[in-house]
């Protein structure tokens, strides 16, 4: 599309009064022009230490031919332009843009171009971009990575969710109270939003001794949901969900204003994951103790109502516990995705404690028997430690988990029916050490352009004990994307020195004033407490 701009000195007409006197100038009279410019594109991004070029287009009115020069107006700092003169008789040229090396990462950055033709001169507005090669921190987003208290102690944020309008939702625990609801918002670029709660926070108290949001959602409205755990007395820990309206107050439409506490039985339930129904419903996935002489921990869904009320259509009014390991062991669901299947919404859960644990359930809670082993996939690693952390539906339909297996970040590709995909990695799996010597775990997953796996966590590296954040790209065929980073792999201390950073959610952010999409990755990093993290990185 092209975009044009016409200016020239005015030129008025004038007309004989009623009385036959002075004729007066028209003010409203149309303004002809000497000139026209337009570019070929209205965004220009340009990667540090390379060129990048625009098609520029000059339209002269009829009598008035020449040389017109072009040149931009307000580039970013470290950009440079190659001089551009389109001759008489030439209607197209070619402007060259180059950025050094060492230029700073730019935010979208409006620049005029102008053409000038003798004393005439046209100009409109392009937007140029110096961005980083894919895996650099973007130093745009407030030198890249951020640390954001959300209380007065330490702070611990779980999830990301990126809004329509680019705008970053993170979510974990506040300090307060031993414990709250917390909630962030900052604007697309890294500022806190003073449009949200008090000067971008959020915490919610739920009367417990402590609570702590694991997943957040933004429904197609704008509200947020956010699912997570309260401690109280008497049952331990329950189920707790809050709805926000897109101002940070709690939504009195939801629950028992804006809040839901759900007690699966008399011991400990915690939630863990969140997914949104098309239809509204909102499914929340954990884990439930029903105590050793039963079988121990299972897996817990919970699926609400857009109201907040318990679904009574979905398991045992609203309720569905499924234990999978044996001998009391432990089944804890860590993510939810959602695959439609003929015409109907499937859920499917990941998690386990050990190793993989996978299992997919129809719209009425009943486990899915086209699914894996009766609705179940389990063992996948053989580990004795390690679990699932992250799942994903990719646009071929696959499902790919991510995780841990005896503390290496570990991925597995399945079918939609529940089989490995030979087509992935080993026989459907993969694991990589990011750590010849020490821990690394994967907590979060997302489907980058092309199919391509993007996965967060953290690693120990060498003998320290402080963590840092990692990120991993992987080819569909589950090799590590040599494009992405170093080989694949970037590493990114949060805070400085020994202190523990950790990745614990994912996030794609759009950005059409580029365009481009960036990742974030969101969690928790010490320095003197722990403070919620986020970092953005180019793609």
């Amino acid at each position: 599309m092209k975009f044009e701009l016409l200016l020239s000195t005015a030129l008025f007409t004038f007309a004989c009064s009623d009385s036959g006197g002075p004729a007066e100038p028209s003010r409203d009279a149309a303004v002809p022009a000497d000139l026209a410019i337009a570019p070929s594109a209205s965004k220009l991004p340009i990667l540090q230490g390379t060129t990048a070029t625009i098609d520029v287009t000059v339209t002269r009115l009829p009598g008035h031919d020449g040389v017109v020069v072009v040149e931009p107006v307000g580039l970013p700092a470290g950009v440079a332009f190659d001089p551009l003169t389109i001759d008489a008789g030439a209607t197209t040229g070619t402007l060259v843009l180059r950025a050094d090396a060492a230029a700073a990462h730019s935010l979208p950055t409006t620049v005029q171009l102008r053409g000038t033709l003798g004393t005439s001169t046209a100009s409109t507005e392009i937007t140029v971009t110096v961005y980083g090669p894919p895996g650099s921190l973007d130093t745009s987003f407030g030198g890249g990575k951020l640390m954001i208290p959300a209380g007065a102690s330490d702070d611990f944020a779980n999830a990301v969710a990126v809004q329509a309008d680019g705008k970053l939702v993170i979510a974990g625990r506040g300090a307060e109270h031993l414990g709250d609801f917390a909630l962030i918002r900052l604007d697309r670029d890294g500022q806190l939003d003073a449009t949200f709660g008090t000067n971008g926070r959020v915490l919610t108290d739920f009367a417990g001794t402590s609570e702590t949001i694991f997943a957040i959602a933004i429904q197609p409205d704008g509200k947020i949901v956010a699912a997570g755990t309260t401690t109280r007395a008497g049952t331990s820990n329950d189920f707790a969900v809050a709805r926000y309206l897109p101002n940070g107050e709690l939504d009195p439409s939801f629950g028992s204003g804006g809040k839901v506490v759900t007690a699966l039985g008399t011991d400990s339930d915690t939630a863990y994951a969140l997914a949104l129904q098309p239809d509204g419903k909102l499914v929340v996935g954990g884990d439930s103790n029903r105590g050793s002489s039963q079988t121990g921990v299972d897996f817990a869904l919970v699926r609400y109502t857009a109201a907040g009320a318990l679904d009574t259509t979905f398991g045992t009014s609203g309720v569905v516990l499924t234990p999978i390991a044996s001998n009391g062991a432990r089944d804890s669901i860590y993510a939810l995705a959602l695959e439609a299947i003929d015409g109907e919404t499937r859920i499917v859960a990941a998690g386990g404690e050990g190793d993989f644990t996978i299992a997919r359930y129809r719209d009425n809670g009943a486990l899915d028997a086209s699914f894996g082993n009766g609705g179940t996939v389990a063992n996948l690693f053989g580990s004795t430690i390690g679990a699932a952390r992250a799942i994903t539906v990719t646009p071929s339909g696959a499902i790919a988990v991510a995780g841990h297996a005896q503390h290496d970040v570990a991925l597995a590709q399945l079918t939609s029916a529940g089989a490995l995909d030979p087509f992935f990695g080993s026989g459907g799996k993969l694991t990589t050490r990011v750590s010849t010597t020490n821990f690394d775990e994967a907590q979060a997953i997302a489907v980058d352009t092309g199919g391509k796996l993007l996965v967060a966590g953290w690693v120990y590296e060498g003998a320290s004990s402080a963590g840092n954040f990692v990120l991993l790209r992987y080819l569909t065929d589950g090799q590590r994307d040599p494009s992405f980073g170093n080989a694949g792999l970037v590493i990114t201390p949060v805070a400085a020195g020994s202190k523990a950073d950790q990745a614990m959610a994912i996030a794609i952010q759009d950005d059409d004033r580029v365009p481009t999409h960036r990742v974030i990755t969101a969690g928790f990093a010490s320095v003197t407490n722990s403070d919620f993290a986020v970092t953005r990185y180019w793609r």
